[in-house]
C-alpha cells in the first residue's frame, strides 16, 4: 500500500470548487501506466483511465471526506494493477477549531474489543458525528447528535482511524471542525482445526456416537463450533449450532454412510467460519457376527442313540439366529432358531459333517458366519466320559497376573483323566497333560482373549478326549471401570434447596476415578474433571431439568472414559400446592352482615389465591389472583351461596394447582 508518491499543489483541507492538481512523485519503476480515482461516501469516480500522463486536475464541487486512489501497472501486465496508493483529502472550510482533543481509551485493541471515544470541545453547544475507517473505507458510525462519546465494536484487524466532525447548532456547513485519530486492532493467530475424531469405538445403530474436535488458536480467544450431519443423499441436519462445546453426541437410528462437518470460528469473527473439517463415518446396524467357538459336549466318536449337544458361542449381532445342518447317514436341518444350542439325537452310525450358520434376524444373507466339525457315530457300546460343568472361582473378566481356579465336574468312564489347554488369539500357549487332578490354577501374564479347553477321557480310552468344554476369559492390563450401582435419594419429588446426593458403587474402588458433568435445562454448568471421590452432592438453587453425566475410568486407562451413566431429575420451584381449605369468620351468616372467608393451603411458594362467588345460580369472579388470602363481602339477599378459591404458586403458569369450595345459606 502507498507504493507511489502522490503530491498535491494545494494541501488538505481546501474549499470546494478549487482546481487541485494531483501529480505523481516518486515511483517504484519507470514506464508505468497511471489511473486516477476519487472516492467519497462509498461512491467512486474515475478522473482518468490508465495512461502515461502523470498529472490530473480535480475540481471538487461538494464538501466531504475524499479518498484519492492512484493505481499503476506495467504496459504488458495482465493484472488489474501492480501498485496502488490511497490518500485522504478533506474539502470544507474550517473557520475555527472547536475540537480540543479526541480521546481513545486504548490505542491497541483485540478483535471484538469495544473502542471508547470521547471528545473535548472549546465551546458549547455543538453536535458530533463519528466515522470509522476500516479497510480504506469510511463508515458512518454515528450521525450528528449531542453525544460526545462513541462506543464501537471493532470488527476487523489492522490500522484504522476514527474521524470526529463537529458543528454548531445553527451551522449550515457539513461540519465546522474535524479531527482524526489512529488506532490499531491486533491480528489474532489464525484458527486451525488440528484434529477431528470419533471417540466411540464401535459406531452402531442405537448407541451414542461421540465426536470431538481440537483446534489451535490464540490464547484468551473464545472459539465457537457448529456441527452438521450430512446424509448420503445430501440432506443435512444441524446437530449443534455455534457453541463453545467442542464435543457433540447423538444417537443414530439408521445404519449407513454419513459425514460430519465441523465449522469453527472466533466469536468476534465476521466470517461464516474461520476453518472447517469433515469426518466420514459408517454406522453399522450391529457388531459383526463372529463365531468364537463351535463345540459339542461329547467328543467324537460316540455310539448310536447318544444325545450330543452342539453349542455355538458368537459375538456381535443384535438378535441372532442359528441353523444347524447335520450331513450324513441320517441328516437333519434345524432351520433358523434362536437357541445357541442344539440337541442332536444320534440314530445311525457313520461319518457326519456338522455345519452351523449364524446371522442376525435382519440380515437378508443366507448366513453371516459359519463353522464346521466332523463327527463319527459307531456301534460300539461304551459309557462315555462327559463334562457336566466347569466352575470358576472368579468372573471370566480378569486382570493380568490375577489367578483363577478352574474346576471340572465330569462323570462316566471307569477312571477319569483331565487335561487343560490354553489358547491365546487362536494359538496354543500352554497345556497340562492328562492327569488325575480335576482342577487347575491359571495366571495370565498378558492381556488378551484366552480360551481354556478342558478335556476329559477314560484312563483306558484311545481317543484324544472323550468330552471337552471351552471357556473364554477376557484378560485386561487393568480392569476397566464399571459403575455397578448409583444409589439415589429415596425422594421422588425434588424442590429448590433440597440436598441431593449420589453415591457411586464401583469395583476396585481405589483405582477408579470419577467425573461428574451437570447440565441445567441443557446448559452445562459444572464439570468436575476426574476426581477420586465416589459421591456427588448438590443443593439446587433454581428449578428445571437437571441432567448428570457420570463417567468412570481406571487410573491407568488411556481412554476418555471406560463407563458412563446418565441421570435426569426434575427440580421444582416448590412442593405443589395441596390441602387448600376455606374458613368463615362466623358460624351464623345473616343478611346485610359482613362475611369474611379465609383460604389456607400447604406446600407451594408465594401462594396466590383467586376467589369466585356463586349467587342466585351464577358464578362471578370477585377477586383476582393475589397474595391476599381472604375475601370479604356483604350478602344482600337470602338464599344459597357457594364460594370457590383457586390456589397456585407465584411462579406457576397453570390456571391453578389446587382449589376448595364451600356452600352456605344466608338467613
Amino acid at each position: 500500500m502507498n507504493e507511489i508518491t502522490v503530491v498535491f499543489n494545494l494541501e488538505s483541507p481546501q474549499e470546494k470548487e478549487k482546481n487541485i492538481l494531483i501529480s505523481i512523485g516518486d515511483r517504484p519503476e519507470e514506464n508505468l501506466l497511471f489511473k486516477f480515482i476519487i472516492g467519497c461516501d462509498g461512491t467512486w469516480e474515475t478522473l482518468r483511465e490508465f495512461g502515461f500522463e502523470e498529472t490530473v486536475e480535480w475540481m471538487p464541487k461538494e464538501e466531504g471526506k475524499y479518498i484519492i486512489m492512484v493505481q499503476a501497472k506495467r504496459k504488458d501486465s495482465t493484472k488489474p494493477f501492480d501498485y496502488v496508493t490511497r490518500l485522504d483529502y478533506i474539502i470544507g472550510k474550517v473557520e475555527e477549531k472547536i475540537i480540543s482533543n479526541v480521546n481513545l481509551d486504548k490505542q491497541l485493541l483485540d478483535l471484538g474489543d469495544k473502542l471508547k471515544v470521547s471528545v473535548d470541545v472549546k465551546k458549547m453547544p455543538v453536535m458530533y458525528r463519528y466515522w470509522i475507517r476500516e479497510n480504506d473505507n469510511w463508515e458512518l458510525a454515528k450521525d450528528y447528535s449531542a453525544d460526545n462519546t462513541l462506543i464501537w465494536s471493532v470488527k476487523s484487524t489492522g490500522k484504522q482511524e476514527v474521524l470526529v466532525e463537529c458543528k454548531t447548532l445553527d451551522s449550515k456547513n457539513k461540519y465546522d471542525d474535524f479531527e482524526k485519530v489512529q488506532f490499531e486492532v491486533k491480528s489474532v493467530k489464525k484458527l486451525e482445526i488440528t484434529n477431528f475424531k470419533c471417540l466411540t469405538e464401535e459406531m452402531l445403530v442405537g448407541s451414542e456416537l461421540v465426536f470431538q474436535v481440537d483446534a489451535a488458536y490464540q490464547d484468551n480467544r473464545m472459539i465457537l463450533y457448529k456441527f452438521i450431519k450430512i446424509y448420503s443423499d445430501g440432506r443435512i441436519k444441524c446437530l449443534q449450532d455455534y457453541s463453545t462445546k467442542r464435543i457433540v453426541e447423538y444417537i443414530e437410528k439408521k445404519d449407513g454412510d454419513y459425514r460430519l462437518l465441523c465449522m469453527a470460528r472466533d466469536m468476534y469473527s465476521q466470517n461464516e467460519y474461520d476453518d472447517r473439517a469433515v469426518i466420514n463415518y459408517t454406522v453399522k446396524p450391529y457388531r459383526e457376527v463372529c463365531i468364537q467357538s463351535f463345540t459339542s459336549d461329547l467328543s467324537s466318536p460316540q455310539i448310536s442313540s447318544t444325545n450330543v449337544t452342539l453349542k455355538t458361542i458368537v459375538k456381535g449381532g443384535r438378535e441372532l439366529l442359528y441353523r444347524y445342518i447335520i450331513d450324513g447317514n441320517e441328516g437333519e436341518d434345524s432351520g433358523y432358531i434362536k437357541n445357541d444350542t442344539y440337541l442332536w439325537k444320534t440314530k445311525k452310525p457313520g461319518e457326519y459333517k456338522i455345519i452351523v450358520w449364524v446371522k442376525d434376524s435382519s440380515s437378508k444373507e443366507n448366513y453371516e458366519a459359519s463353522s464346521t466339525m466332523n463327527f463319527t457315530i459307531d456301534e460300539l457300546n461304551r459309557e462315555p466320559a462327559k463334562i457336566q460343568d466347569i466352575i470358576l472361582d472368579k468372573d471370566n473378566k480378569l486382570v493380568k497376573n490375577d489367578t483363577v481356579n478352574i474346576k471340572v465336574i465330569a462323570h462316566g468312564g471307569t477312571e477319569l483323566r483331565y487335561s487343560f489347554h490354553v489358547f491365546k488369539d487362536g494359538a496354543e500357549v500352554e497345556k497340562i497333560d492328562y492327569g488325575s487332578c480335576c482342577w487347575v490354577n491359571f495366571t495370565p501374564e498378558e492381556g488378551g482373549n484366552y480360551e481354556i479347553e478342558a478335556r476329559v477321557k477314560d484312563k483306558y480310552s484311545k481317543r484324544n478326549y472323550d468330552s471337552h468344554y471351552v471357556i473364554n476369559l477376557e484378560v485386561y492390563d487393568f480392569m476397566p471401570a464399571r459403575i455397578d450401582h448409583i444409589l439415589l435419594p429415596t425422594k421422588e419429588y425434588y424442590v429448590v434447596g433440597d440436598n441431593i446426593s449420589y453415591s457411586i458403587i464401583t469395583l476396585n474402588t481405589k483405582k477408579i476415578l470419577m467425573r461428574y458433568v451437570m447440565y441445567i435445562n441443557g446448559h452445562q454448568v459444572e464439570d468436575t474433571g476426574y476426581v477420586k471421590h465416589k459421591k456427588y452432592a448438590l443443593t439446587p438453587k433454581c428449578s428445571g431439568v437437571y441432567s448428570f453425566q457420570i463417567y468412570a475410568k481406571n487410573v491407568d486407562s488411556t481412554k476418555d472414559f471406560d463407563c458412563r451413566r446418565d441421570i435426569k431429575i426434575i427440580v421444582h420451584e416448590a412442593l405443589p400446592v395441596t390441602n387448600t381449605r376455606l374458613q368463615f369468620d362466623r358460624t351464623k351468616i345473616n343478611i346485610n352482615e359482613t362475611l369474611t372467608v379465609t383460604a389456607a393451603s400447604e406446600g407451594g411458594k408465594e401462594v396466590k389465591y383467586e376467589f369466585y362467588l356463586m349467587e342466585r345460580g351464577d358464578w362471578c369472579l370477585v377477586q383476582r389472583y393475589s397474595r391476599k388470602n381472604y375475601y370479604s363481602f356483604i350478602p344482600f339477599s337470602t338464599g344459597n351461596y357457594k364460594i370457590l378459591v383457586l390456589s397456585k404458586s407465584e411462579h406457576k403458569r397453570s390456571a391453578y394447582e389446587d382449589y376448595a369450595m364451600m356452600e352456605f345459606n344466608v338467613e
